[in-house]
């Protein structure tokens, strides 16, 4: 595929710059604080050193196009806490979705833990992606497919079939918890999960044995795509020794939330491809973080059914994606230059 954004002489600027405010922290638990930068660090020395978002959004382009199929996945939740899920992960799965539909034409089908269906559904319509079945989903532009994940003793042979059914071009996690070296998979607080936590890291690794590229997109160490860096999460994470993950990804990106991650690849996505319109627009992000809240997503880090994410109330996520499309506008500008 031509990548005509790669033409731009200060494309590794505004990757730079993308990276650095899908960075910047503003949490509310301690044992968030002071850890998103190192982990984004160690993930980039341990890819090249080029701009994460970049990346990304280089790899993305080189596996998909039309006709392909790549499967997201995303879930986190409690039964008592987040019985639908939380509000960081559905907006920015999305959110990506929609801007790789968009840039490569390829069909998102969406997976997640059967009870927070409903709620990726309420996300995907605000966002612009039509509900359909997925037979129907991979042949139709702008539409998708939410499936769920088993959490129980099937796990692993329903990852199989879903990579058999969808022969995915691509397999892309957005805060999606993996297990440790042991096999438990845990909190970014370092408590056990559920056992109803869906098994997606079947999917990973029988997509590893199959040659299927993978991308994870996360912000605690604990999710999917972190077995890169699993040092890097034991050294600077609290609980760090128990919530690494042993799901590694071939591309990493750490952000201040997984959905800021996901918004900076698209982000890259409209760079590349000269069209701002893929990025996530503010209307776009208020549409889903309503519809999610509405399906009954909960804020990750207080616990509360209210327009937040990770602590960070709504206007916060409206003024990143503001700040990002500024950077994405301003960045396609060419040959400019005052006249005074």
């Amino acid at each position: 595929m031509d990548m005509p954004g790669n033409a731009l002489p200060h494309l590794s600027i505004i990757a730079e710059n993308v990276d650095r405010l899908a960075t910047v922290e503003m949490r509310m638990s301690d044992y968030s604080r002071g850890v998103i930068a190192k982990l984004h660090n160690a993930a980039r020395e341990a890819q090249g050193g080029e701009p994460l978002s970049l990346l990304a959004a280089r790899f993305i382009l080189q596996h998909l196009g039309p006709g392909k199929t790549v499967l997201l996945t995303t879930g986190a939740g409690d039964p008592r806490f987040l019985p639908a899920g939380e509000t960081d992960g559905p907006p920015g799965l999305v959110g990506l979705a929609m801007a790789i539909h968009l840039a490569t034409g390829a069909s998102p089908i969406l997976l997640t833990e059967g009870p927070f269906v409903a709620n990726v559904e309420a996300t995907a319509v605000a966002g612009g992606l039509g509900i359909r079945a997925a037979e129907v989903a991979v042949t139709t532009p702008f539409t998708t497919a939410v499936l769920p994940l088993s959490s129980g003793d099937d796990a692993e042979a329903q990852a199989i079939a879903y990579l058999d059914r969808f022969e995915p071009a691509m397999l892309i996690s957005v805060e999606k918890i993996g297990p440790n070296a042991d096999g438990i998979a845990h909190t970014a607080s370092g408590k056990p999960t559920d056992l109803s936590r869906a098994k997606a890291e079947f999917l990973f690794d029988h997509g590893k044995a199959r040659g299927i590229p993978s991308l994870g997109v996360g912000d605690n160490g604990n999710e999917i795509g972190f077995g890169m860096i699993t040092d890097a999460v034991k050294r600077f994470k609290p609980e760090g020794d128990k919530l690494a993950t042993r799901v590694a990804t071939d591309v990493l990106v750490p952000a201040n939330t997984s959905n800021w991650g996901a918004y900076a690849i698209a982000a890259m996505l409209a760079v590349i491809m000269e069209r701002p319109e893929i990025a996530v627009d503010v209307e776009m992000e208020r549409r889903m973080l309503t519809a999610c809240v509405d399906a009954h997503g909960v804020d990750g880090s207080s616990g509360r059914h209210r327009m937040a994410v990770d602590g960070m109330l709504a206007p916060v996520d409206y003024a990143f994606v503001e700040m990002l499309g500024g950077i994405v506008r301003n960045g396609l500008i060419k040959g400019f230059k005052r006249p005074f």
